[in-house]
């Protein structure tokens, strides 16, 4: 049974650790991802690549408020997701990289 560690929250997340599956779960908004380290760090990796002034200059045409994606394996499902909600959901997953983490 897994005891869930909280490694970061904000008003539209939550980001939970357990050690005993060694499984990271991220709620955002209404979505839930469940993933091991290697996901973790690979989904974190690419989070901080999104140029998101590229994103809304894309779809700047686009009748949706949101116009930054992130794709998933499934082709007929995308994220969305506006520029305040992909600066949360980094800071979210930010304190999984410790070369991301200030040391005194």
């Amino acid at each position: 049974m897994c005891n869930h560690q909280i490694l970061n929250r904000t008003s539209n997340g939550i980001l939970l650790f357990c050690q005993h599956r060694n499984m990271y779960q991220l709620l955002f908004n209404n979505l839930i991802f469940d993933f091991n380290s290697i996901e973790m760090t690979g989904f974190s990796d690419y989070l901080d690549k999104i140029d998101a002034d590229y994103w809304e200059n894309e779809y700047q045409n686009s009748i949706f408020d949101k116009k930054i994606p992130i794709p998933s394996l499934q082709t007929n499902f995308m994220i969305m997701l506006n520029r305040k909600e992909l600066e949360e959901i980094r800071f979210l997953v930010d304190c999984i990289n410790p070369q991301k983490i200030l040391t005194p």
